[in-house]
């Protein structure tokens, strides 16, 4: 099941998705399709767990994601677009479908994000058109912003444009959820988050991803989707 929450990293809050800027979110990155691989960590109070990861992504329509363990074993691999996903665990043979909308995947993951959020922040983009944004307070190159919705506020820490820290806190100041983005790398034209760690305050661990290499050439004529076969049991998120 943890392995949903890795999908799930690379996507409001029932906002529609909206064109961002600022942030690292140029029109050509948040339209760009790219395949990253790399390392993902898992480490919680039940379970500690590493693969490597190859995910491909086109603007922000679709992604897909595979997860190998040792000798290039499949374990994972999942899928999802705005209206519909699937998550597929190959190791242990059950899947789950549904709708992506941000409390699907609140359910499924503990993750309150939309897809097109968790990409944007996949790419290091800002979930929320800057012009939303409440700027709290200006430390030098540094500049954090709080957007409130609903019972969530969101705060986003800038520094020299870039995005380094996302979090998100309840009305009673209880952090949720907190991203960490302490490294960037220069592939061609675009800055692209090297590293993400995700602290997950509700189940006291961490996911970190580790992006090694990142192409843009990437073959989007073929879907992403796949079909889970009959006999994997299948969790319906509608």
């Amino acid at each position: 099941m943890w392995l949903v929450i890795l999908f799930y990293v690379l996507s409001s809050f029932a906002l529609e998705s909206q064109p961002v800027k600022g942030a690292n979110s140029t029109s050509d990155l948040a339209a760009a399709s790219f395949q990253a691989k790399g390392t993902i960590n898992i480490s919680l109070p039940e379970l500690s767990f590493s693969a490597q990861f190859v995910a491909r992504i086109v603007g922000e329509d679709s992604a897909g994601i595979s997860f190998y363990g040792p000798m290039a074993v499949l374990l994972v691999k999942a899928f999802s677009n705005k209206e519909f996903f699937e998550y597929y665990d190959v190791f242990n043979n059950w899947a789950i479908t549904g709708i992506p909308t941000s409390e699907n995947i609140y359910k499924s993951s503990r993750i309150p994000l939309s897809f097109v959020d968790i990409v944007r922040l996949f790419k290091g983009q800002l979930i929320l058109p800057t012009d939303s944004l409440v700027e709290q307070r200006k430390d030098g190159n540094k500049v954090l912003y709080s957007h409130k919705s609903g019972e969530i506020v969101n705060f986003f820490l800038m520094e020299n444009s870039k995005l380094v820290q996302f979090q998100q806190k309840n009305l009673e100041d209880k952090i949720i959820l907190n991203i960490l983005f302490p490294e960037y790398q220069t592939i061609g034209n675009y800055t692209l988050p090297k590293k993400i760690l995700l602290q997950l305050e509700e189940r006291k661990g961490t996911v970190s991803l580790i992006i090694d290499q990142i192409d843009f050439n990437v073959d989007t004529t073929k879907s992403f989707s796949f079909n889970i076969p009959k006999s994997v049991e299948v969790f319906r998120f509608e």
